[in-house]
């Protein structure tokens, strides 16, 4: 600003005071401004850190929360891994079972099918007989008629085949039959305790004495593992009669090539 130069030194002095004045409260304000600057800023930076560790934390909730779900997760995986790992045990344990019936069935149904082919065979050399047929053999052969008889009755009774049986009303196996009569009969040579039947039957081939020319009554053993009753008949031809899969039949005594001849004693 320009002074006039007309104004006098006494005019100039309240000028000069003023414009000093002016100053100072510029510098003053400007002290101030200078500061209130940092505070501010102090103030600005303060709400932005707030801001920013309000926004962290939330971050780190929500990475907490994620990360209890992610366990939770886990801790689910883990037992749903050993629930099916237990499945998978029971079911190897449950395949192992199935490999074993399979096995099982399948040895079963060769049984079945090796005792079909055999009753099949059988079936071709079965030989009928009956009561008149044992009346007229019993005149050839003396002693042969309570034997026929016997068997007969069984056969009526439908007495049926049972490996291993032991009884009438279990049934029998061929051997087994055999030693029934044999005890039944009172043959020489044959002692048996009724439980030990089955045991003993086993060994019958062993405890009999072999013989070259059966004769009516004596045992005829064949590979199968039939141990059968021999009759002679010269009008029709021999035969024997004993238990078999389809129950006691009289077979023509050729249907098998014979393992050996077993010689009774009858009292």
């Amino acid at each position: 600003m320009k002074v006039s130069t007309s104004l006098t030194p006494g005019d100039q002095l309240p000028v000069l005071l003023e414009r000093i004045e002016r100053r100072e409260k510029s510098e003053r304000s400007r002290a101030v401004l200078y500061s209130l600057l940092p505070v501010a800023l102090t103030v600005v930076l303060l709400g932005y850190t707030a801001s920013s560790v309000r926004n962290a934390q939330k971050q780190v909730d929500a990475l907490k929360t994620e990360a209890a779900t992610y366990t939770t997760q886990i801790d689910t995986l883990k037992k749903n891994a050993e629930t099916y790992k237990t499945q998978s045990q029971s079911l190897q344990g449950d395949t192992e079972n199935y490999k074993n019936q399979v096995t099982e069935l399948q040895a079963q149904l060769a049984e079945a099918q090796k005792a079909l082919s055999e009753a099949v065979n059988l079936s071709r050399a079965v030989r009928t007989i009956d009561y008149v047929n044992a009346k007229e053999l019993a005149s050839r052969f003396p002693g042969s008629e309570s034997l026929l008889l016997d068997v007969l009755d069984l056969r009526q009774r439908r007495i049926k085949w049972k490996l291993g049986g032991q009884s009438p009303q279990e049934g029998f196996d061929s051997p087994s039959f055999a030693m029934y009569i044999l005890r039944q009969k009172r043959a020489s040579g044959i002692e048996v305790r009724p439980e030990s039947l089955s045991e003993a039957s086993r060994s019958l081939y062993d405890k009999l004495p072999p013989t070259t020319q059966p004769r009516t009554g004596d045992l005829v053993f064949y590979p199968a593992g039939y141990a059968m009753f021999y009759f002679a008949d010269p009008r029709e031809g021999p035969f024997v009669l004993g238990m078999t899969p389809f129950g006691i039949a009289a077979l023509k005594s050729d249907f098998a090539k014979p393992v050996g001849y077993r010689q009774v004693q009858w009292r």
